[in-house]
């Protein structure tokens, strides 16, 4: 009865968007041996996306990379975002597996902290078991940043170990293949606009999702 209510209601109103910020100054590539800066990295997946269809949607769960997020990876069209309030984690890889049930041929970008990942990693298995060409986008650093960040705020000093904060050594490649997902990592920043290139170029065509690996510093 629930739903039935729901589905009888009129759908909202589209609120306009916002006017643009000013463009950021572009950010440059690492030297070579470098990790790519989390900065670099959604600079080229916007790239990548507005080269193809702004009106992609992005499901982000990525709480240490979001001011970030929102100089270099900007969205100009309404519905083209979801992502999570402050504190609940294990949001993001779900959500996107409901978005993508919901606009069935809309191209879907899970945009997941590897920390923020670890709380719902099993939505890669429904993903993969309803054949969604969900793109699963890790920027991967190897830490729960957000914890570390906030640190001072608990009493930790300057240099203080965060215990159980580092995550380093996990295989998101072999994560994604245990579960049914293609998986590609990217190390090399030389590397990724391509690769997200060919794996966003092949998701309308695709029954497998992708997981993207993107080592960032």
């Amino acid at each position: 009865l629930a739903a039935r209510d729901l589905l009888a209601r009129p759908a909202p109103r589209e609120r306009p968007m916002p006017a643009p910020r000013p463009a950021r100054a572009r950010v440059e590539a690492p030297a070579a041996g470098e990790r790519m800066s989390v900065a670099f990295a959604l600079q080229t997946l916007a790239d990548v996306r507005d080269a193809h269809d702004a009106h992609d949607v992005v499901v982000e769960e990525a709480p240490s990379a979001r001011p970030v997020m929102q100089d270099y990876l900007p969205f100009t069209c309404s519905g083209t975002f979801y992502t999570m309030d402050s504190g609940g984690l294990g949001y993001g890889m779900p959500a996107a597996v409901g978005v993508a049930l919901a606009q069935p041929g809309r191209r879907v970008i899970a945009l997941i902290g590897d920390g923020s990942s670890l709380y719902s990693i099993q939505a890669l298995w429904s993903a993969a078991q309803l054949k969604l060409p969900i793109t699963f986008v890790i920027l991967n650093n190897r830490r729960y940043a957000a914890l570390q960040d906030f640190a001072p705020v608990f009493g930790f000093g300057a240099g203080d170990l965060v215990q159980g904060t580092d995550l380093p050594d996990l295989d998101f490649v072999a994560l994604a293949q245990g579960m049914g997902c293609r998986g590609v990592r990217v190390a090399d920043a030389a590397r990724l606009r391509a690769t997200l290139t060919e794996v966003l170029a092949d998701a309308p065509r695709a029954d497998t999702p992708v997981v993207v690996d993107v080592e960032v510093a």
